[in-house]
C-alpha cells in the first residue's frame, strides 16, 4: 500500500476562461471543483492504475460536506484528522487562449499543538503498512519548516519516504534521507540557489544530493521539456509527450504517483510517470484518468540514457 499525507488540503476550483483581462469583466468559459492537495492527488491517480492507496492527513471540519461529497465522486481510501476550521479554497484561472494558468490560493486552517502530535501518530500508524509515504505540498500555519523532517526522521525505519516540497521544507526534508525526492526544475533550482540549463547540470547536483544525503532517487519534471531520474549509478531522459494542454494542476502529482506505481508493479516507472504527467496537462482540473488511457501511451514514451 501506498500512504499520501496532505498536511494543507483544499478544494480546487478551475475556472476556465478564453484569455485574463485584469481589472475587466471577464466572462467564465466552464467551472470544475476538485478535491485537491498534493497527497490526494497522487492517491487518486494511484487509484486509477489499479494500486492501493490511502489519503490521509489533515482535513478541515466546517466545510467536510463539501469536501467529503467530492471525496465520493473520485472514491478514495481516507482517513483525516479532522480540524475546526474550514479546508481552503484555491482557484486555478485557465486561459484557455495561450493554457496560461493563474493560482490563487488561500493560506488555510492552522493547527494546534495537540492536533500535530494526533497526525504523527496517524502516519506512524500508516507506515507501519506502507511500502511507501508520500509527504507533499505545502503546510497549514502551526507547522515550521522542519515539519517533514521531523515526520520522515520517525517513520524512516518503517517504510520507504517520498518528499515532494519546496524552499525550506524540501532543504529540511532532505537532512532526514528519504527514499525519493520529486523537485520540478525550478524547486530544485530554488532549492539549490543555482541555475540548471543543461542535463548535465541537473544530472550533476542530483547526484550530489544522492551522495551527500543518501537518498536513492531523484525525479525532476521539467514540464513540456520532459524529467530526468537520477540515481546513484546511473541517470534516463523522459521525452514529453505531445498533447493539446488543457492545464497544469496536478501534472507533477500525476508523474509521482504514475512513477510508485511502475515501482511497485516492477514496471519501466518513468515511463508511467511520463505518461501520466501527458495525461494530465491534458485534462481541466484534476480529472483522473484509467490505466487503459496510460497503457496507450507507454509505447510512444521515448526514454533514452544519460551518459556524462
Amino acid at each position: 500500500m501506498i500512504t499520501t499525507v496532505t498536511l494543507n488540503p483544499a478544494i480546487d476550483r478551475t475556472v476556465i476562461v478564453d484569455k485574463l483581462n485584469n481589472g475587466a469583466v471577464n466572462r467564465v468559459k466552464s467551472v470544475r471543483e476538485d478535491i485537491g492537495g498534493k497527497g490526494i492527488n497522487v492517491t487518486k491517480v494511484l487509484n486509477s492504475l489499479g494500486s492501493t492507496s490511502t489519503a490521509i492527513g489533515f482535513m478541515g471540519k466546517k466545510n467536510y460536506e463539501e469536501t467529503n461529497a467530492l471525496f465520493k465522486e473520485v472514491n478514495i481510501e481516507t482517513a483525516f484528522k479532522m480540524v475546526d476550521a474550514k479546508t481552503r479554497l484555491n482557484i486555478k484561472v485557465v486561459e484557455s487562449s495561450n493554457n496560461e494558468t493563474t493560482d490563487i490560493n488561500e493560506s488555510g486552517f492552522e493547527v494546534s499543538n495537540k492536533e500535530i502530535e494526533e497526525v504523527i501518530d496517524l502516519i506512524k500508524e500508516f507506515a507501519i503498512k506502507s511500502e511507501f509515504v508520500v509527504l507533499s505540498g505545502s503546510i497549514p500555519k502551526g507547522m515550521d519548516e522542519n515539519t517533514y523532517y521531523e515526520i520522515i526522521s520517525q517513520i524512516n525505519d518503517k517504510t520507504k519516504t517520498v518528499l515532494d516540497a519546496d524552499g525550506a521544507l524540501l532543504l529540511k526534508g532532505l537532512k532526514a534521507k528519504p527514499y525519493l525526492i520529486k523537485p520540478n526544475i525550478h524547486e530544485l533550482e530554488n532549492a539549490l540557489k543555482v541555475s540548471l540549463e543543461s542535463h548535465e547540470s541537473i544530472v550533476k547536483a542530483s547526484k550530489q544530493l544522492i551522495e551527500d544525503f543518501g537518498i536513492t532517487y531523484v525525479l525532476v519534471s521539467m514540464g513540456g521539456d520532459g524529467s530526468i531520474l537520477v540515481g546513484k549509478e546511473e541517470a534516463y531522459f523522459a521525452e514529453s509527450l505531445k498533447v493539446e494542454v488543457k492545464g497544469t494542476v496536478g501534472a507533477g502529482d500525476s508523474m509521482l504517483a504514475g512513477f510508485l506505481h511502475g515501482l511497485i508493479e516492477n514496471e519501466n516507472a518513468l515511463a508511467y510517470a511520463t505518461a501520466c504527467g501527458a495525461l494530465a496537462v491534458s485534462l481541466e482540473g484534476t480529472q483522473t484518468f484509467s490505466k487503459k488511457d496510460v497503457i496507450s501511451l507507454l509505447e510512444k514514451v521515448k526514454i533514452n540514457l544519460l551518459k556524462f
